[in-house]
């Protein structure tokens, strides 16, 4: 009886400590447009158009360009590996992965909403001889996290848009 009681004060402590934290689902996705065309960027397009699709309120991802309130535009994606020490005979002993992601968001006729912005990402890598095989596999991992990450926060770029800009009148 003893155990019971203890059991459910527990649960209960668990679950007024998780309300009061502040925890709380993400939940979906709103944006201030409700078309985007993806340009650029080959596989994270794919993982950024995949995120709208199945985590937004409303908001499409459309294959023309004339189509959409808004265009996300891909301008680069490059990937560096750089040695940042090396053993007594001067073979490297530790990577350090680099990956720049250049993108801007535009409306229709060009002007920014999110203006040319780049995110820069970097991952050590240890690296051995006797294990290139591995460490090749790992610097592929480590290159398609940094990319999930830079989806990550270009997805929070575009959540944090409240407003699309005026159309100004022809005159």
């Amino acid at each position: 009886m003893t155990r019971r009681i203890f059991g459910w004060v527990a649960l209960l402590a668990t679950a007024l400590a998780l309300s009061a934290c502040g925890f709380q689902l993400r939940g979906s996705s709103e944006y201030a447009f409700q078309r985007l065309f993806i340009s650029g960027g080959g596989q994270m397009a794919a993982d950024i158009s995949r995120y709208i699709r199945y985590g937004s309120k409303g908001t499409i991802v459309v294959t023309d360009p004339k189509d959409a309130d808004a265009r996300l535009e891909i301008i680069s994606v490059t990937n560096s590996r750089n040695a940042v020490s090396l053993d007594a005979n001067g073979q490297a002993r530790e990577y350090e992965m680099r990956s720049a992601f250049t993108f801007q968001l535009v409306t229709p006729d060009g002007r920014p909403i999110i203006p040319l912005t780049t995110i820069r990402l970097s991952r050590n890598l240890p690296y051995s001889d006797s294990e290139t095989t591995a460490r090749d596999t790992e610097a592929a991992l480590l290159n398609r996290d940094m990319q999930k990450d830079a989806v990550d926060q270009i997805i929070r770029r575009m959540e944090a848009v409240k407003s699309m800009p005026e159309v100004k009148p022809d005159a």
